[in-house]
């Protein structure tokens, strides 16, 4: 086991392939929750996809946060990582019924995966003694007593259990921006090359998701004019929505300039958001699809899609926050223009062909508009 920041660059920075593996079992488990919100695109289906999601981008978040600050691979290591990937897939699998028949075993499972992260800190304070109050810290305000709530969730009904749940995840965010703890921090400062190296890992899952979101359909259509017409489009704008991103995170200053190692913690936190929109943005993009070959359009399909690119732009603002405000002004107007589409959809019913290519022109536009601002290097 190696503290992170004494390695040479750029090896500390770049994830080890154990962190690319364990990052393929969050595929699966985002694919859940995918067709958990295609199944009920109702506010109370809304509702509960985030009080879902909070706790799994929890789960990977918590793991990347401890691999930030030890690089570690030993068998013992390993292990941990197997048994945290058995506890993740059922987790996984129980989020279909997690407010219902799988309630309990999806709380068990989430307990395991906190127990599992009191060993892998504890046995940290081995390696590194200087740090122990932060790596206590860990354990005493975010593992165990997460662990104890959720436990405590399984004495109240079901339908009571994801209050617990989502107190858990507020007082835990509310922790990692308390002094004491920035302190800590402040004197051990995250790697944040490595942050932005995992957290962009994240995204690519999450855009790996939606992409196979967006090409599930019930029954294959037939390569079409309409269907072409919609779905290249539609692909673009996926394949810019990864450019913007990587665009603002890529470059040689990207640490100093849009994560503060002192406070990462709402760095962190828009990333939650950020993914849920993703993943939002695919589902909408299905039904959208669905609609060219059924002849049925839902005006509240294109709304939905409109708002998560919306949503999307904005919260890369927080993102990406590089100071360089022509980019920030650029990106609020776009999500600005996407917004004021929605209300159009409701009193023209725009064909999804016409949207797509509005969207991918709005997004193409702000592309260029970044592409040119940019310094050449």
């Amino acid at each position: 086991m190696r503290l992170r920041h004494r390695l040479p660059e750029p090896e500390a920075a770049k994830p080890t392939w154990l962190e690319l593996f364990y990052d393929l079992v969050f595929v699966a488990v985002f694919i859940q929750i995918g067709d958990q919100l295609s199944h009920d695109l109702s506010a109370a289906g809304f509702l509960q996809v985030l009080v879902l999601f909070a706790p799994l981008w929890w789960v990977w978040a918590n793991v990347a946060w401890y691999m930030n600050r030890f690089a570690v691979d030993d068998v013992v290591h390993r292990l941990l990582l197997l048994v945290q990937l058995f506890f993740i897939a059922w987790m996984g699998l129980s989020v279909p019924e997690a407010f219902g028949d799988t309630s309990t075993q999806f709380v068990i499972c989430y307990i395991g995966f906190r127990a599992t992260m009191v060993a892998m800190y504890a046995r940290s304070l081995r390696y590194a003694p200087d740090q122990r109050e932060l790596l206590l810290r860990h354990i005493t305000h975010f593992h165990l007593p997460g662990a104890l709530l959720w436990a405590g969730s399984l004495l109240l009904p079901v339908e009571w259990r994801p209050w617990v749940w989502v107190s858990t995840f507020l007082w835990e965010a509310y922790n990692a921006m308390a002094p004491r703890f920035l302190a800590l921090l402040r004197r051990f400062p995250a790697h944040t090359h490595h942050l932005i190296e995992r957290f962009g890992t994240l995204i690519i899952l999450v855009l790996g998701e939606t992409f196979i979101k967006s090409i599930t359909v019930a029954s294959p259509p037939p390569l079409s004019l309409d269907t072409a017409l919609f779905s290249a489009p539609a692909i673009a704008t996926f394949f810019g929505l990864w450019w913007l991103y990587f665009s603002a995170i890529d470059n040689d200053n990207a640490a100093a300039r849009i994560l503060c190692e002192d406070n990462p913690a709402p760095w962190l936190f828009a990333h939650l958001p950020l993914a849920l929109v993703l993943i939002t943005s695919a589902v909408a993009k299905t039904k959208l699809f669905e609609s060219v070959f059924s002849g049925h359009l839902n005006p509240f399909y294109s709304a939905l899609y409109l708002g998560s690119l919306a949503l999307f732009l904005a919260l890369l603002c927080l993102v990406a926050s590089d100071r360089r405000y022509p980019a920030t002004r650029s990106r609020l107007a776009a999500a600005a223009l996407f917004t004021l589409l929605i209300p159009i959809t409701f009193v023209w019913s725009t064909p999804p062909a016409l949207l797509a290519g509005l969207a991918t022109t709005i997004i193409a536009a702000l592309i260029l508009r970044e592409h040119l601002s940019k310094p050449s290097r």
